[in-house]
């Protein structure tokens, strides 16, 4: 138990360290209200903790520069208008989160090839390379396989298929792009 704590010490204090300084910036500089302050903070580690996939720095340096920049903005958008604030905060601890993939969103790019690939699959689903490549995966790696069938076969999004399979996006994302420079240039164009 003794080992545990001093394991989670350091962390403990730099959160509380953290939130102070927040709590800080929210009160002295911005002067805003504790308890509109507290709220935010509230509703921005609640929203994180519901989505139980909150990305984090590596780098306590890092977390405590972006975490102050992202609520010191919160708060000056609840300091105009508290609803709109709170809105802003859950939209903000989602997209921080791994569920805000924006590699789903319709308008985005994202990478090229993988869209084209994509594009290709999806009007050459009778190929038999293809077939082939399909049975392999199913036979030697079955997370890559069932993310090539839920992607290529069942045209599933990425957030989708990190719920179906109980693995990150970003997991699925880097998959899809080996899958898709194998697709292409062994398949494809081979």
């Amino acid at each position: 138990m003794k080992k545990k704590i001093l394991y989670y010490l350091p962390s403990i204090i730099f959160n509380v360290a953290e939130t102070l300084a927040i709590i800080l910036i929210g009160v002295l500089l911005l002067k805003l209200d504790i308890l509109d302050v507290i709220v935010i903070i509230l509703v921005f580690a609640i929203i994180r903790m519901l989505t139980r996939s909150a990305m984090h720095y590596k780098s306590w340096k890092l977390c405590l520069i972006w975490s102050c920049m992202q609520i010191s903005f919160l708060f000056l958008t609840a300091k105009v208008n508290f609803a709109i604030g709170i809105t802003s905060t859950i939209f903000a601890a989602i997209i921080l989160s791994d569920k805000g993939n924006i590699s789903d969103m319709f308008m985005w790019g994202g990478n090229t090839l993988n869209n084209e690939v994509f594009n290709w699959v999806k009007f050459n689903q009778n190929n038999e390379k293809l077939i082939k490549y399909e049975n392999d995966l199913k036979e030697t790696d079955k997370q890559k396989y069932f993310i090539f069938k839920y992607r290529f076969r069942e045209f599933k999004s990425y957030s989708k298929i990190s719920d179906l399979m109980g693995i990150s996006t970003q997991i699925i994302a880097d998959e899809l792009n080996i899958m898709s420079h194998f697709i292409e240039y062994s398949i494809r164009l081979g």
